[in-house]
């Protein structure tokens, strides 16, 4: 993933200017939580765009967040939204999976297409119960749309992203 080679490469050249040249200490540089954050919106934001959504929060008129962290928003040419096709929560600086689940349970009840979570926490093993408890929840809910699920979760420990899909098929 895009997102996760260019942390690593950020991390690396971190360790590069702090050891000399020597980037062997890179995981232990920090890409602290602003920062994921922003890398994961701007990201976003270039890949609504080139679809032709209008992505906020986004920096270029300095839109802030609008009901999620992040969400792909589609309008007419009288300025009427037509949808909200991708919605996301970043919760990356919170390692409470109470306070995770939170935010997690507003992309449940969103009518999007998408909806991503993206969380981080330390251990491989408590990503993939999350995962595991994410995806139970998105099974219990009454959901009234078809949607598609990408649960991520950036471990630190790994210092890579482990991930679960998960579609939910409404038939009318």
């Amino acid at each position: 993933m895009e997102i996760e080679q260019n942390a690593i490469e950020v991390k690396k050249m971190a360790s590069r200017e702090k050891h000399n040249g020597d980037d062997s200490q890179w995981k232990k540089e920090i890409w602290h939580s602003p920062q994921k954050n922003k890398d994961i919106k701007l990201r976003f934001s270039i890949e609504g765009e080139k679809l032709g959504y209008r992505p906020r929060p986004y920096k270029q008129n300095n839109a802030g967040e609008w009901l999620y962290d992040f969400v792909w928003r589609k309008f007419d040419e009288s300025g009427n939204l037509l949808s909200v096709d991708l919605t996301m929560e970043i919760e990356v600086s919170d390692t409470d999976i109470k306070k995770i689940k939170y935010d997690f349970n507003k992309l449940l009840q969103s009518d999007s297409k998408y909806k991503i979570l993206i969380f981080q926490l330390k251990k491989e093993s408590d990503i993939i119960n999350a995962l595991v408890e994410f995806s139970d929840s998105v099974k219990s809910y009454n959901s009234k749309v078809s949607s598609e699920y990408l649960l991520c979760g950036w471990c630190t420990s790994l210092n890579r992203f482990i991930f679960n899909d998960t579609a939910i098929v409404i038939k009318i």
